[in-house]
């Protein structure tokens, strides 16, 4: 697979799950740059480069690598970027940053491995 594949694949996920969590406001962005740049920027080339390791360092490594940098992207989101709010601090069940913030690095862990899977089929 190119790295230009699995970036066009991040953006995919990106986009939809940009769009789901738009249409039911799972998270509000402060403007609408940020979103865009979420897409271009960590869902394709940062998710697309961990995705491309893969092969080189195997399936749990890469998640655990994606995870750390979807709990950091998410801190530094609630402590100096603040690009996007969590409304009402909540995520579904959850409530409290904390809850949402690890729950979310751990759908960040897997968005590599789903860029992989997707990546095979497309």
């Amino acid at each position: 697979m190119s790295m230009l594949h699995l970036y066009l694949m991040g953006v995919v996920i990106g986009v939809v799950g940009e769009g789901v969590a738009y249409l039911q406001r799972l998270w509000v962005y402060r403007r609408p740059l940020y979103p865009v740049m979420n897409v271009l920027v960590m869902f394709g080339l940062v998710m697309g480069t961990l995705a491309a390791l893969i092969p080189r360092l195997g399936v749990l490594p890469v998640f655990l690598i994606a995870f750390i940098v979807g709990l950091t992207y998410e801190i530094a989101n609630l402590r100096v970027l603040h690009w996007w709010t969590f409304p009402g601090e909540r995520l579904y069940v959850l409530r409290g940053h904390a809850q949402v913030v690890v729950v979310i690095s751990l759908l960040w862990g897997a968005v590599p491995l789903l860029v992989v899977a997707l990546a095979g089929w497309a």
